[in-house]
């Protein structure tokens, strides 16, 4: 399958790029996180000590998305190329800024499960993916990548609300207590479903198409999960995969109230990969949605998305970008296992 692509990305011309310009390279401050060994392992790259590059590292964990638009706006000056070196949320920072400012990025996965990079067909070893980067900077090879929206924040996985939010926030708490491996990860966000979370009732309105218009329909829901990643919707069974994968939706995934052996049930068969046969997963195929609670409406919502958090005021509209992020990469192969 190749990966996916924004509807617009075939009428849309790619970016011109510096081969020779200089490279801004992104990186995360994250617990465990070894910038020392990171530098040593990138600088050693052969082809990367011939080139003029720029280390941005924040001074804090939440000033990368401030660190991301200073880097961007640098690359577009020079004629450089930014580089996002760390897990889902530090490439969705960097995206974020690369794709409001129309410039082109490279990833240099370091992340738990790397979806995006997965989907992409990226090396997950660090120094071919810096070389893989620099020989499609050579030959001018950019591939044009499907973004979502929620309330105008991008997002390249997937964004949610409701239970899969608070999944994130223990996840997060149980790797800076017992390390970032994905073990630790897998066996927190179990925890989490097998916890369970009470349902809100969502008045939802969405658009199958971009063409069709908004049906609006109510559901009784723990969880709202919309996903732009293939192959994290193929992985758990969720047949909009497919869909997701042509370019032309977003899959919304609801999670329904069910008998107190639900949530056990839910996590098994999202580990068979067969979540589209659960009585308690709805899952349809979508270019736009939007969510606000029924009745009383709280002032904000905690959102997630790419493994980041934010809280935002409802109502909650996800969508399709209308234009594709342009990703530095040699655009032969086929997407990692």
């Amino acid at each position: 399958r190749p990966p996916s692509m924004t509807p617009s990305s075939c009428d849309s011309q790619p970016p011109r790029l510096d081969p020779a310009g200089p490279i801004h390279l992104i990186v995360p401050l994250r617990p465990g996180a070894d910038l020392e060994q990171l530098r040593a392992r990138l600088t050693g790259v052969q082809a990367l000590q011939q080139r003029s590059v720029h280390w941005h590292v924040p001074g804090a964990r939440a000033d990368i998305v401030q660190l991301a638009a200073s880097a961007v706006d640098s690359a577009r000056r020079d004629g450089g190329l930014v580089v996002a070196a760390g897990g889902d949320g530090t490439i969705n920072a960097v995206a974020a800024a690369a794709w409001a400012r129309g410039v082109p990025m490279g990833v240099v996965p370091l992340g738990t499960f790397n979806y995006f990079a997965r989907e992409q067909a990226l090396s997950l070893e660090p120094a071919q993916a810096v070389q893989d980067i620099l020989q499609a900077l050579q030959s001018g090879q950019m591939r044009a990548v499907n973004v979502g929206l929620v309330n105008e924040r991008l997002f390249l996985v997937n964004a949610s609300l409701g239970l899969y939010p608070r999944l994130l926030d223990e996840r997060e708490r149980a790797s800076t207590r017992f390390g970032r491996t994905r073990l630790v990860a897998i066996a927190a966000s179990i925890w989490s479903i097998l916890r369970g979370g009470s349902a809100r009732r969502w008045r939802i309105a969405l658009r199958s198409d971009r063409q069709a218009p908004l049906q609006q329909r109510e559901h009784l829901a723990s969880t709202l999960f919309v996903g732009n990643n293939p192959m994290q919707l193929e992985r758990v069974g969720i047949a909009e995969a497919r869909a997701v994968a042509d370019g032309q939706h977003l899959a919304a995934v609801l999670l329904l109230p069910q008998a107190s052996e639900a949530p056990a049930r839910v996590v098994w068969n999202a580990v068979l990969g067969r979540l589209a046969q659960d009585d308690a997963v709805a899952s349809l195929a979508c270019t736009e949605l939007v969510a606000e609670p029924a009745g009383r409406r709280p002032r904000r919502l905690k959102v997630a998305f790419d493994g980041e958090r934010e809280w935002m005021a409802p109502p909650i509209r996800f969508r399709l970008g209308d234009k594709p992020l342009w990703l530095v990469v040699p655009g032969e192969a086929g997407p990692s296992s």
